[in-house]
């Protein structure tokens, strides 16, 4: 077989979306087979040096930045999300720029018989979407002699397909924990802690923030268990002095001997310290680990300048403001409301939402209420992003809303209707927030409109 444009590699991918739930996340199989996979493409995940990213909220956003500040600092720096939101490519890049369309196919192509072998092993089925994109990021990192490779982790983290890496000197990033995806990790904070805690592997060195008791716990026995070691940072003392305007959040970092005062972060969001930070003090600890001079002027610059499709980006148009945030559990939407509370004080906002299905709507929809003057349940459509993922019925969420006794809403069927049927009933800021999904629809509509204005 030989793949001879994006769309027939996309189409090739998407016949490997696993289509059945009990299919979706294979666990210690599914593991297995990614690992058996790599080793017949030579194990390239253990050639390069690797920077990975679990957590609950926030993994996305670390990971963007630690590729930022070290392609800043003159490095050739691998970079993975998922899911994408700008398009298949998006999911693979290097120096913040994705791959391109013809790297993407003459990889996947050296990938293909391989994956053909692995379907008549004793695995007797291919590996997934994930599971080769997975692969194919390593591998193609590894082509390219990228300097660093930073990977997000898909789900979790223990079983996670990108938690192939044996190398003692993988950094692991594991960011605020919080209850997600808890019918697959466990509905206890303890048990989602400690399948994220699962990518801290032999000798490793792990940065995470300072929590809960029970998650820190967790966390330390890990790293004690692998012989490794984790350092938590503290808000008061290795970041303090936060501040959000509707551009920037700045504030000021500290960690052993790399000190930044008022650092101004392109990312908008009280949170997004917290993220920073652990990008800060990851690339501090590889400064004097691999020896090289963390620029604090260069660093300064690449962070004023960072930009991530999907955290709290602020759009105008005819004079009213859009902001768009995939907010898609409680965790995440506190912190999203919080920074609204800041950005608008004394004022109610309209909200577009739509989430994944067996999502905990109730308790999201419950977190915006209070700052909403309207809210308009949506529903998204997907079924080629890695996963087979349904939409909430927006009838649902209606229905959640009439319950808590907010009766200030109004379904809109195709969230693709965005600037026909919802922006003319707009009062207010429009806050589009939920699920990934929902703004990967919507993103291309809304930067179409601005772009054309």
């Amino acid at each position: 077989m030989q793949l001879k444009n994006l769309k027939e590699a996309q189409e090739f991918l998407e016949e490997q979306i696993p289509q059945s739930a009990k299919l979706k996340y294979m666990g210690d199989w599914g593991l297995e087979r990614t690992k058996y996979f790599l080793k017949l493409l030579g194990n390239p995940q253990d050639k390069i040096k690797i920077i990975h990213v679990a957590g609950t909220s926030g993994k996305g956003s670390t990971a963007h930045l630690t590729s930022l500040i070290l392609k800043n600092l003159g490095f050739k720096v691998g970079l993975t999300v998922s899911p994408q939101i700008q398009g298949i490519t998006e999911r693979i890049q290097i120096n913040n720029q994705f791959i391109s369309e013809k790297d993407f196919v003459d990889t996947l192509n050296e990938l293909v018989p391989f994956i053909e072998k692995a379907k008549k092993s004793k695995f007797e089925s291919s590996p997934s979407y994930f599971e080769i994109f997975t692969a194919l990021a390593y591998y193609f990192f590894w082509k390219k002699k990228v300097d660093y490779a930073v990977i997000e982790t898909g789900l979790g983290g223990l079983l996670d397909a990108t938690n192939v890496v044996s190398n003692k000197n993988k950094v692991c990033v594991i960011t605020r924990i919080g209850l997600d995806h808890t019918k697959i990790l466990g509905k206890k904070i303890e048990d989602i802690a400690l399948h994220k805690a699962g990518i801290i592997q032999e000798g490793n060195q792990a940065f995470s923030i300072y929590q809960s008791k029970k998650i820190n716990k967790v966390f330390e026995n890990q790293a004690l268990k692998r012989n490794a070691r984790i350092t938590l940072l503290k808000k008061g003392a290795n970041f303090k002095n936060l501040l959000v305007n509707k551009t920037l959040t700045s504030f000021d970092f500290n960690f052993e001997n790399t000190k930044l005062s008022n650092l101004k972060l392109g990312l908008v969001g009280l949170h997004q310290a917290e993220n920073c930070s652990l990008s800060l003090a990851t690339i501090s600890y590889l400064a004097k680990r691999d020896n090289f001079k963390f620029d604090k002027e260069k660093t300064r610059s690449a962070l004023k300048t960072a930009q991530f499709i999907g955290r709290l980006n602020l759009f105008q148009f005819k004079n009213r403001e859009i902001l768009i945030d995939s907010a898609h559990n409680p965790q995440k939407m506190k912190s999203l409301v919080y920074t609204l509370l800041k950005l608008y004080p004394n004022q109610k906002l309209d909200f577009l939402v739509a989430y994944k299905k067996e999502k905990d709507v109730g308790s999201m929809l419950k977190i915006i209420s209070p700052l909403a003057n309207k809210i308009f349940p949506t529903s998204f459509k997907t079924d080629n992003k890695g996963w087979i993922s349904h939409s909430e019925d927006p009838a649902k969420l209606a229905k959640t809303l009439k319950k808590m006794g907010f009766k200030n809403y109004q379904i809109i069927k195709d969230c693709e209707k965005l600037i026909e049927q919802v922006l003319p009933l707009v009062d207010k800021a429009l806050v589009i927030t939920g699920s990934i999904y929902l703004i990967s629809q919507i993103y291309p509509i809304l930067k179409k409109t601005l772009d054309n204005k």
